[in-house]
């Protein structure tokens, strides 16, 4: 009966979920990119970044999801390359929530939702066709440009979701665009994501979720992009055995 039950409330959840990004995603999210034209360049792109944070807080809370933060975000003025582990499509309103409305270098695939590409091309993401050598050769020079232009990116170097949320091995050279340009990178570890909504599923379960700072990395003190690499892929799998602590200690006192 308590299984029942509890698949029950998860498939009530769901579908609250889903109204309530349709509403906010395709109806609010229109009248987001509406008002940033009309409030003209910077007043707009101020405006528009702002709600693009506000709403990756708020899937949080729409799914009643406590966000457990350890660590600070750097207080740097130069640009950094945000590189985290992936678990769940929840990384993503993490990351523009709790991290900062961010570019993303990711799949093309992301770039095939309505409203949601507007955002992503709104930002300055550059998404990549792996099977398309030359264009994806294309989308790293022009994310090599933003870097020197001052943009922070994003990138998932394991290069798919994890199921189970274990941290998947990083993609050989997945960190060449940080080793190349020397931009510093800030490993963001996350836990927690692929137990509210899992690998090829929208049934949300209730879960706390945790993501961590970790201290920035500066690539010019690496001799080659694998040893830079194996360091930031150790130091985010660490990072994450920290983050099953906390959420376990913080169920345990609940």
């Amino acid at each position: 009966m308590m299984r029942i039950m509890g698949k029950l409330l998860s498939v009530m959840r769901s579908i609250w979920f889903l109204i309530g990004a349709f509403l906010y995603i395709f109806v609010y999210g229109s009248l987001v990119l509406l008002i940033g034209v009309i409030l003209g360049k910077e007043r707009g792109r101020n405006f528009v970044t702002k709600q693009i944070e506000v709403f990756g807080r708020a899937a949080f809370k729409l799914l009643g999801v406590k966000v457990f933060v350890c660590g600070k975000k750097p207080d740097v003025k130069s640009n950094y390359i945000v590189v985290a582990n992936h678990q769940s499509i929840l990384d993503i309103p993490m990351i523009i929530g709790f991290v900062g409305p961010t570019p993303f270098l990711a799949k093309k695939e992301l770039g095939k939702f309505p409203i949601i590409n507007l955002y992503l091309k709104y930002l300055g993401s550059e998404l990549i066709d792996r099977g398309n050598i030359r264009q994806t050769a294309t989308a790293i020079r022009e994310v090599m440009k933003k870097l020197q232009e001052g943009y922070h990116f994003v990138i998932f170097p394991e290069g798919t979701r994890s199921p189970d949320g274990t941290v998947l091995p990083f993609k050989n050279r997945s960190l060449e665009i940080a080793f190349k340009s020397k931009v510093p990178v800030l490993p963001v570890a996350m836990w927690g994501n692929h137990l509210v909504i899992p690998k090829h599923s929208l049934l949300v379960k209730s879960n706390k979720t945790a993501m961590k700072f970790c201290e920035l990395v500066y690539p010019e003190n690496f001799s080659s992009e694998e040893e830079l690499r194996l360091h930031v892929e150790n130091v985010i799998r660490n990072s994450v055995e920290e983050l099953k602590e906390v959420i376990k200690n913080e169920k345990s006192g609940s």
